[in-house]
């Protein structure tokens, strides 16, 4: 089922302006995946004002707390790594997600505003991307996916396919300065099939039955019939446009860009 996203929400507001983060990529997925959890730690001890944060990661599969748990998981990560598919963990829900080129990462750390409920950050996050797909003339829906990897209620969709997913975390206590990490993970130019494989085949070895389609994602480049897809750079039209779609959004809390 898809929905819309109502425009414009509220951006949740904060003594310390906003700042924009675009992070060089790593070679080391672990590393590249504990950086947030560390803007986390920061904006929980008050050192840093909420953040906006662009990355990219290595090409690896993020796997749930959940699924690290099963009795062949490391067997199977050890045997994953060596054929260069890395498998680390993650802190949010979901299930598997395969990261690499083609893929962009949107983070929002920012301290839980009084009354902020799940839905709020999830809304959030679609409708950035909303715009952010606007302006490349592209109409996206948010809702599930069947046969999608990580298949949620807060896909960003295009003709029934899924460009992006979202997840959330929440950190600390009512005793203490509880802080919201929203993530988004989006399909600009990625190979589609090789990732769904691999996914797949992380299931198989690990002796699960859940398998996906590679034809029910899709990616920013397929959706585009115009001359933007043929950028040289299209990883790098998309974070620029993304960018001014932060910055228009977060302008009145004061967002910085930082290279």
């Amino acid at each position: 089922m898809t929905s819309s996203v109502p425009s414009h929400l509220s951006v949740p507001c904060s003594d310390l302006p906003w700042r924009l983060l675009r992070l060089p990529p790593l070679s080391d997925p672990a590393g590249s995946l504990t950086r947030e959890d560390a803007l986390l730690a920061r904006v929980m001890a008050g050192e840093s004002g909420p953040l906006a944060v662009i990355s990219r990661h290595p090409r690896c599969l993020v796997a749930t707390r959940r699924e690290a748990r099963w009795p062949d998981f490391a067997a199977v990560g050890a045997r994953l790594a060596a054929e260069g598919w890395p498998v680390v963990v993650r802190c949010s829900g979901g299930s598997c997600v395969p990261q690499g080129p083609g893929v962009l990462n949107l983070a929002l750390i920012f301290a839980r505003p009084a009354h902020w409920r799940l839905e709020d950050g999830y809304r959030l996050l679609c409708d950035l991307l909303t715009a952010w797909l606007d302006g490349f003339g592209v109409h996206a829906g948010v809702g599930e996916v069947a046969g999608a990897f990580c298949d949620g209620r807060y896909n960003v969709q295009v003709g029934g396919c899924k460009l992006a997913g979202t997840a959330q975390r929440w950190a600390g206590s009512n005793r203490r300065r509880s802080v919201v990490l929203a993530h988004a993970c989006l399909l600009v130019d990625p190979d589609l099939e090789e990732m769904t494989r691999q996914v797949n085949r992380f299931y198989a070895l690990c002796g699960q039955q859940r398998r996906f389609d590679p034809e029910a994602c899709t990616s920013l480049r397929r959706c585009l019939r115009w001359p933007a897809a043929a950028a040289g750079d299209f990883m790098a039209e998309a974070e620029s446009r993304l960018v001014e779609v932060l910055a228009e959004r977060f302008a009145v809390d004061g967002l910085r860009r930082q290279g």
